[in-house]
């Protein structure tokens, strides 16, 4: 009896012990959340941390409640310099940046972009300069003993070509402020620079998600780290996605042209790189990349030798030629060495090859369509020493190729931006746009449509009474159910209104205005000295976007913002 009740004593103490042990690790855990590092969790972007991934803040700066003290328009202009500084276009960034500062002296958001602009920039004038170090030093005072100031350390460190302590200074920021995206896109840099991928790809993951998918940067670099480890197919899903949030992307473009070659389609990796070069003449990339056409290989994760297509190609030639030599009346071997020579680029040689089947026989299958591909594909480079006579030649080839209307659309030509001039008669127009494409609906008003998921696009071209080109009308109809425009723009007029912006440069708001009888207009406007462009949407009707583009030559003085309702919904 005794030996039971001292057995139940000890399980009660027992008990009482793991009750209080129990209490204690939960207020421990309270304690924790409540004084503890401040943590937070990342949503879903793609490509960025898994969603609910906790980040912890550190004394990364608390730019939004400075942000939201800020005028609506301070704001707007923010975020636009912002968006012009992550897609390359650095001095207009500057520009509304330094306006921001000197209006708003306090502003350290605006001082941060302006000064992290600089930082991007390959080389400073002498005021730029100047002015960098005063923006550094004045954050500096305001950030003192944070993440953000050891950044700013980092990137002064690599100004002067100290790679090392860049990187060690970066890796300081990322643990004192593992919020700041500006830091870990830094770091990411330096640890690719630094050829360790694993740890930059982390990081890249991590500063996408923290800047929620907006800095195309970020995209290129993870795209830049899966490419040069070989992993063509992550690689590619990222180019793709990111292409369709940043068009423009040169970077970007630059990689897809790259892997479009390692697939062997050539004339498309082309028409990217002349894309590029359409939009910046001086990317040096882009141009290396056109002349190098065809004689890239995709990156391997092994230590074997990787042959480019040509090489591959010659490999081919080299085995064939003899066996054709011995066996001439062989037309199978004939047409694989043919196209041998279309896999190669060696466009003259592959239609001979072809020409001489057709001549042996002319009913040999696709014969014909062998000797158009060869004729009518652009040729590689070739070297001084093919002669004049082949290089004069191949330039005729080139531009018999480029003289065909085109009947498709890129970005460069979306939203009506045919590239024909003012004043164009309509023989002009059509020998650069397919009139096939369109169809006339009244005298001198021809009008194309053309659906690209989830937008169904209508253009319409108007030539003056005098077959003159004057104006494009152009309506966009967002075809999905989903239109998100509870209480802010809807996507389709935010994301054409981007659009238009990277191809027409930076236009004027003008807000929401009430034009009577309940219509509320709102707009973005672009003026040059011979064009005038209006994108509009009309509130109340989130699925379209309406847009016209004058030559201001023609176009009536003294109109108001109302009074364009007429031309945007004329057709």
């Amino acid at each position: 009896m005794a030996t039971s009740s001292a057995m139940a004593r000890k399980l009660a103490y027992l008990f009482l012990t793991l009750c209080v042990g129990a209490m204690l690790a939960f207020g421990g855990f309270k304690l924790y959340e409540e004084f503890g590092p401040s943590k937070f969790s990342v949503g879903t972007v793609p490509f960025g941390l898994p969603a609910g991934s906790s980040v912890v803040r550190g004394d990364s700066p608390d730019w939004e409640s400075e942000i939201s003290k800020l005028p609506v328009q301070t704001q707007a202009e923010l975020r636009r310099a912002v968006e012009l500084s992550h897609n390359g276009n650095h001095r207009a960034a500057i520009e509304i940046l330094e306006a921001l500062v000197l209006v708003n002296p306090e502003f350290v958001r605006g001082m941060w972009e302006e000064v992290n602009t600089l930082f991007e920039m390959n080389s400073l004038a002498d005021h730029e300069n100047i002015r960098m170090k005063v923006l550094c030093e004045a954050l500096q005072k305001r950030l003192a003993n944070t993440g953000a100031s050891v950044y700013i350390d980092s990137r002064l460190a690599e100004k002067i070509d100290n790679a090392s302590m860049a990187a060690s200074l970066a890796r300081v920021a990322t643990e004192k402020a593992p919020a700041l995206y500006e830091a870990r896109l830094w770091h990411a840099r330096l640890l690719n620079k630094e050829n360790r991928f694993i740890q930059a790809t982390s990081e890249c993951h991590a500063a996408i998600s923290l800047s929620a998918g907006s800095d195309p940067r970020a995209y290129e670099l993870l795209a830049q780290l899966y490419h040069d480890q070989g992993f063509i197919d992550s690689c590619t899903a990222v180019v793709e996605y990111a292409l369709s949030q940043f068009p423009a992307d040169a970077e970007l473009l630059l990689i897809q042209g790259y892997l479009l070659e390692y697939q062997g389609r050539f004339d498309a990796a082309e028409k990217i790189y002349r894309r590029i070069l359409a939009f910046d003449s001086e990317f040096a990339k882009a141009s290396i990349a056109l002349s190098t056409l065809g004689e890239k290989s995709p990156p391997g994760t092994g230590s074997g030798v990787t042959l480019s297509p040509r090489d591959r190609a010659q490999v081919a030639c080299d085995i064939l030629e003899p066996l054709v030599e011995k066996y001439p009346e062989n037309l199978p071997l004939r047409e694989a060495l043919g196209l041998a020579y279309l896999k190669g680029r060696v466009f003259d040689q592959a239609r001979l090859q072809f020409h001489e089947i057709a001549t042996r026989d002319p009913e040999y299958p696709d014969i014909q369509r062998r000797i158009q591909e060869a004729s009518v594909t652009k040729p590689a480079p070739v070297s001084a020493r093919d002669g004049l006579t082949a290089n004069l030649n191949r330039a005729v080839d080139s531009l018999r190729g480029t003289q065909a209307p085109t009947s498709t659309h890129d970005f460069t030509t979306m939203l009506g931006h045919y590239l024909v001039r003012y004043g164009a008669t309509p023989g002009e127009f059509f020998k650069k746009y397919a009139v096939s494409n369109f169809r006339p609906i009244k005298a001198n008003v021809w009008q194309e449509s053309f659906y690209e998921a989830p937008y169904m696009h209508t253009y319409t071209v108007v030539f003056d009474s005098q077959n003159h080109f004057r104006e494009v009308h152009v309506l966009v109809r967002d075809s999905s159910s989903t239109s998100n425009h509870l209480g802010v723009a809807p996507e389709i007029y935010t994301r054409f209104l981007k659009q238009n912006s990277r191809i027409s440069g930076i236009g004027n708001s003008t807000g929401e205005t009430d034009c009577g009888d309940g219509l509320v207009l709102d707009a973005a406007v672009w003026e040059t000295q011979d064009n005038f462009e209006i994108l509009a949407r009309i509130v109340g009707t989130p699925s379209e976007i309406r847009m016209v583009r004058f030559d201001k030559g023609v176009l009536p003085a003294g109109l108001k913002l109302c009074d364009y309702i007429q031309y945007l919904k004329e057709f």
